[in-house]
């Protein structure tokens, strides 16, 4: 098992990122944005890192095979997490919780999710998704909106864009009849995504009930791997192993708030808004065209249309600046704690 820590505890089930202390500037400490920790949380949650539509049939062989696991289960590399680690881990893991319950009850995590859950959707129009074209829509009015003098170019992006809408409204009646890999799309991406966190939520308690906290580590070998002394624990899961990592104190106070979590409501109706919320700026698909600077009004640049790949937070993750104003956990969740 290797030495080097990512993050250390569980959230909801699949995303462990506790034991470190939820800050203001928690974030900058571990060199990454909060958007980069959501991506993570997303695609863990979801258990898929391809943004891409689903494949049809695909075998992925071993299940138990590191590649195979790392295609459902990732983790965040913090850069300094040793200092950030440092003081009192259940207080850190408790507001780590609390924070990311707020997320899941999130306009934010709504949008992300379903955004996802289209980009998945095995149902394309010649090899375009319905989520590149909601995005080929966008630059399409951005481009007529920036360049009202140009009459010839504004013409044109309308004939395109109109184009566009065609396809679109052409995906959207095709998907509501069967569609080959359509069951296991709804399977992977509930419409309501409060199921799939409840199952999450579910799985984590399951799996931190069979972690053997007292499990002896091996000495660093020359690369600096520790490993398990018991070659049946070294067989276990990325999973398993990161809970392990987490530490039993961690846990135990993810596992009183998970439970705590399932009595209620998973998912509220009244969503709230994320105030520290600071997206990555969006990298355009393919290479941004800019239009000549004859024709170029406001200071305005042609955009081109979405290919079939993504840049994700992950790819373009940049230190963000100091966030102020964390929020403290409720009493509820103190008394949880301490109990």
């Amino acid at each position: 098992m290797k030495k080097k820590y990512f993050f250390l505890s569980i959230v909801t089930a699949t995303v462990i990122t506790a034991g470190f202390k939820m800050a203001d500037d928690i974030f900058t400490r571990l060199g990454m944005q909060q958007e980069t920790a959501r991506y993570y949380f997303v695609n863990n949650l979801v258990g898929r890192f391809d943004n891409g539509p689903m494949e049809l049939g695909y075998e992925g062989g071993d299940p138990n095979s590191v590649y195979n696991q790392l295609k459902s289960f990732r983790l965040p590399y913090a850069r300094s997490l040793a200092t950030v680690v440092a003081g009192d881990k259940t207080a850190a893991a408790a507001e780590m919780c609390d924070y990311v319950k707020r997320y899941v009850n999130s306009e934010e995590f709504i949008e992300k999710y379903n955004s996802q859950r289209e980009a998945a959707m095995p149902l394309t129009e010649n090899g375009s998704t319905l989520a590149n074209l909601r995005k080929n829509k966008i630059v399409f009015e951005k481009n007529i909106n920036n360049y009202k003098t140009d009459t010839k170019y504004v013409a044109e992006q309308q004939k395109l864009m109109d184009e566009n809408q065609k396809k679109m409204d052409a995906l959207i009646e095709a998907a509501k009849k069967p569609f080959p890999g359509k069951e296991a799309w709804e399977k992977a991406y509930p419409l309501d995504p409060s199921v799939l966190v409840k199952k999450r939520l579910q799985e984590y308690l399951q799996l931190a009930a069979t972690v053997d906290f007292t499990a002896k580590l091996t000495e660093p070998d020359k690369y600096k791997i520790k490993k398990f002394v018991n070659p049946v624990y070294e067989k276990k899961s990325l999973k398993w192993k990161a809970i392990y990592r987490a530490g039993k104190e961690v846990n135990d106070v993810v596992t009183a708030f998970v439970k705590e979590w399932l009595k209620g409501e998973i998912i509220s109706k009244e969503k709230i808004k994320m105030a520290d919320s600071q997206p990555v700026p969006s990298k355009p698909e393919n290479a941004a065209v800019t239009k000549p600077a004859a024709t170029t009004t406001n200071g305005s640049t042609t955009t081109t249309p979405a290919a079939t790949t993504t840049t994700t937070p992950a790819e373009t993750e940049q230190q963000s600046p100091k966030k102020t104003g964390a929020k403290k956990l409720k009493d509820k969740l103190k008394s949880i704690i301490k109990n």
